[in-house]
C-alpha cells in the first residue's frame, strides 16, 4: 500500500485531564504524546482590534482515526500550541481506507 503524502506531519497532542484532590480542589494534569500521519492546513487568520489587538488563527487538522483527540486536548505543531475548537470528529469510510479524525484548531494571541 502506498502511504498518503498529505499525511506527513507529526504533531504533539497535549492531553488534559481534570483531577480532584482529597479536599475537592480541581486542577488539570497534562501528558504529551507524538502522533504521526497527520495533515495540518491553514484555514484563516483574523485580526480583531477592540480595545487591544488580537489575532485569531485557525488550522484544520486531519489525523489517524484512533488518535484520541478530545475537545480539551491541545495540539503543538511548528512551535505553536493550538486549542481544539469544539469536538473533534472521527470520520469512517466504506472499507476504512479514508477513516480519519478531523478537528479545527485555534490560536489566539494578543
Amino acid at each position: 500500500m502506498i502511504g498518503n503524502p498529505l499525511y506527513r506531519d507529526t504533531i504533539v497532542v497535549v492531553d488534559r485531564v481534570r483531577v480532584e484532590d482529597d479536599r475537592g480542589n480541581e486542577s488539570w494534569t497534562e501528558t504529551e504524546r507524538e502522533v504521526s500521519g497527520c495533515n495540518m492546513q491553514p484555514m484563516s487568520s483574523t485580526e480583531v482590534i477592540e480595545g487591544r489587538a488580537q489575532v485569531i488563527t485557525r488550522m484544520r487538522l486531519a489525523g489517524p482515526p484512533n488518535m484520541g483527540l478530545t475537545a480539551t486536548s491541545r495540539v503543538r505543531f511548528g512551535g505553536v500550541t493550538y486549542e481544539v475548537d469544539g469536538q473533534p470528529g472521527v470520520h469512517h469510510s466504506y472499507g476504512g481506507v479514508l477513516d480519519h479524525t478531523e478537528a479545527i484548531l485555534m490560536e489566539v494571541t494578543g
